[in-house]
């Protein structure tokens, strides 16, 4: 069965979604790159790490890109709006170094992965509920 036509703005909202993710892969890379030994506060890989988390956060906010952001679950989302206010308002006293690299580097692009191979079409894995077989 051919696919139904996507209307264009469907078409620009996934486009800038996905310029957007890559703008955060980027950030990712400078932490990795830099490495676990210097990640703390004050250090400019961590001021990186916080704008990961910032920008994360903020797409969740926008309502143009909630058809693409399903795969995202609840709890993931109030983890990332709660490490965003923490980095942005709480300052970085009350945040745990390890657990924020560990967000960053592995659970962070685990999220991007699933975004960018999510397809619009397709019911989300909350749509379907996590324990179902599909």
């Amino acid at each position: 069965m051919p696919r139904a036509h996507r209307p264009a703005t469907h078409l620009y909202e996934r486009a800038n979604l996905d310029a957007e993710l890559e703008l955060i892969r980027a950030r990712i890379g400078i932490v990795v790159a830099r490495g676990r030994e210097g990640f703390r506060d004050g250090e400019e890989t961590y001021d990186v790490a916080c704008m990961v988390i910032i920008r994360l956060a903020a797409l969740l906010e926008r309502p143009e890109f909630a058809p693409h952001l399903t795969t995202i679950t609840r709890e993931e989302r109030l983890a990332i709006r709660t490490t965003r206010n923490i980095a942005a308002h709480a300052g970085y006293r009350s945040m745990n170094d390890n657990l924020f690299w560990l967000a960053v580097t592995r659970r962070v692009p685990e999220i991007l992965d699933r975004i960018a191979a999510h397809d619009d079409d397709a019911p989300s894995a909350a749509a379907r509920g996590i324990c179902n077989k599909s």
